[in-house]
């Protein structure tokens, strides 16, 4: 719509001129456009309640363990295919070529061990799942009903995207123009190449179908994996990501308690003179200023300080307090 305004205002103003061609063609009366929303509205309804039967047909075989299985089923399968890339990269040399054929045959012989584990994985998993696709969740929905949802919010997130990064790369322009500052302008214009990688790779996602997309997070499928490019991430709903999550917001509560703690047991700001009288001053001056303080805090007490400086303090301080003294 923003893109192609000025190609849409043209189609519009052109389909303005256009009339209608048919034989005998006669436009519908209001009654009949009333009767033919009505429809609309009554097909509408049925097919909402075919849904919602749907819906509770299938919250009958929610199965919890069933459920879990299906994501960590899908997470096994996204390995395997990870690790059988990897080994085969490294057979050929694709990878690390420069690589010492001990330590290239020990890594291969470790992605094999991998690779036996996952596939052993998706094997108990496989009849355990059955079909991933009529796995309901606990709302009685399957991966297909979920899946217009991902790209709705997917779209979503895309288009607030690219509007931000589009409005950020003229002012990072200018910035980069305005300084004379090497260093405030390489920080610039590595911001602005990011920005514009960014922008590049959101344009370059292509027309996409619900088929396409994650049906547990708003994420095109083919998205996942654990290479970045062309993979963005796993999905955070596989078993072993939520571990990985959990387990980081675990340390990040950790360090957030630690922080707490240390500020509540923070010691206390250490004690100041009341006031101080710099050395090398005139005697009259010292005298001046002694019974200026002293007429000021007539309790105090007169100690050596740092830099041959007196300081008054209050009575009741005591010298183990005071800094610099023993």
């Amino acid at each position: 719509m923003e893109e192609q305004a000025a190609e849409l205002e043209r189609a519009q103003q052109i389909m303005e001129q256009w009339e209608r061609a048919e034989p005998d063609f006669k436009r519908k009366t209001k009654r009949q456009l009333e009767a033919e929303m009505a429809r609309w509205d009554r097909d509408f309804q049925r097919k909402q309640k075919h849904r919602e039967q749907h819906r509770q047909e299938n919250l009958k075989r929610y199965d919890p363990q069933r459920e879990s299985a299906r994501l960590e089923l899908l997470e096994q399968q996204c390995v395997l295919a990870h690790k059988t890339d990897e080994a085969a990269a490294l057979r050929s040399g694709e990878h690390f070529p420069s690589m010492p054929a001990g330590r290239r045959a020990e890594q291969v012989a470790g992605l094999d061990q991998a690779m036996e584990r996952h596939r052993a994985a998706v094997e108990r998993l496989g009849p355990v799942v059955g079909d991933p696709e009529d796995v309901p969740d606990q709302h009685g929905l399957l991966p297909a009903d979920r899946r217009p949802w991902s790209l709705y919010r997917f779209r979503e997130r895309r288009i607030a995207e690219v509007r931000k990064i589009r409005a950020l790369l003229p002012d990072l322009e200018m910035q980069i123009k305005a300084t004379d500052d090497r260093a405030e302008r390489s920080k610039l214009r590595a911001e602005h190449d990011s920005k514009k990688w960014r922008l590049d790779k959101l344009l370059a996602v292509p027309r996409l179908e619900t088929e396409g997309m994650c049906a547990d997070c708003a994420t095109p499928a083919n998205k996942h994996g654990y290479v970045s490019p062309p993979f963005d991430h796993p999905c955070p709903a596989w078993p072993g990501q939520r571990a990985i999550h959990a387990e980081a917001m675990r340390m990040l509560d950790s360090f957030r308690r630690r922080d707490t703690e240390r500020s509540e047991q923070a010691p206390e700001p250490k004690p100041e003179a009341l006031a101080v009288v710099p050395s090398g001053l005139p005697i009259a001056e010292v005298v001046q200023r002694l019974q200026e303080l002293q007429a000021r805090y007539p309790d105090a007490e007169v100690r050596r300080g740092r830099a041959n400086r007196w300081e008054l303090w209050p009575a009741h301080e005591t010298e183990s307090a005071i800094p610099g003294t023993e």
